[in-house]
């Protein structure tokens, strides 16, 4: 094929090295601390400066380095593992030692959701738990949280700050989740979860919708999530699945 326009058509070759180059720098993120230009990239991964260019670009838009203003840095984002049935707080403090700070920005009696009926198979009234999580200085999430009123009395009048809200189920309530499903998509943040993720409106965001199972296959809660989308990324392992196969088994 001829160039059309002055353009120099994307050769394999040249696919493929700027892919080995997103690879290597998600595999070893410290060497862009390490190497901070794109001349020393080159050098190191033995590819023109064009291909590391390409590939720095590829890796901003996932997500994965932003520009400081001064170099770029490599973005710290969270490994999730769906289905493992365990809180935010503990993926989060597991992955980085990390301490969470959790604050019940609302918790009271609502009427059902006409969207819930049909999960929770009643009509009964729900506790509406809405929390903030906040890593230091840096919101991680902006979460919804639904769980049966009747099941789970008194809810609405416990002190649930910094507390992992399975943990106080299974401690409090004798519940241990059992099994549950997820739902990931992306959208935009609008006006009042910016505020509290302290993103500008309009930015790309998670939206996470997890329904939650007992031993005896009963729905106890529905929770969404709004995840700052770089800052996490969710993963399936092969053991979450099969795991996951066995508690239908």
């Amino acid at each position: 094929m001829n160039p059309k326009n002055g353009e120099v058509p994307l050769e394999y070759r040249d696919v493929a090295s700027k892919t080995y180059v997103e690879e290597q720098i998600k595999a070893n993120p410290s060497v862009i601390k390490k190497i901070p230009t794109e001349r020393g990239l080159a050098e190191h991964f033995n590819v023109s400066r064009t291909t590391v260019k390409k590939a720095l670009h590829c890796l901003m838009l996932e997500g994965y380095l932003f520009d400081n203003g001064k170099n770029l840095e490599c973005s710290k984002a969270f490994e999730i593992n769906m289905l493992k049935m365990s809180s935010l707080s503990e993926e989060v403090k597991q992955a980085d030692n990390a301490q969470i700070k959790i604050k019940v920005i609302s918790n009271k009696i609502i009427t059902m959701p006409a969207e819930l009926r049909i999960f929770f198979g009643s009509n009964e009234h729900l506790t509406r738990i809405i929390r903030q999580r906040v890593l230091g200085e840096v919101p991680l999430s902006y979460e919804i949280t639904y769980l049966s009123s009747q099941k789970f009395k008194k809810l609405d009048q416990m002190d649930l700050n910094n507390v992992s809200l399975y943990q106080f189920l299974k401690d409090r309530y004798h519940l241990v989740p059992s099994h549950g499903r997820e739902e990931i998509t992306y959208e935009v943040v609008t006006k009042d979860k910016a505020t509290y993720l302290q993103l500008i409106e309009g930015t790309p965001i998670y939206k996470v919708s997890s329904y939650s199972f007992d031993i005896n296959f009963q729905p106890f809660e529905h929770t969404v999530q709004y995840l700052v989308g770089n800052q996490f990324r969710y993963h399936l392992s092969a053991k979450n699945i099969f795991d996951y196969g066995k508690k239908y088994k």
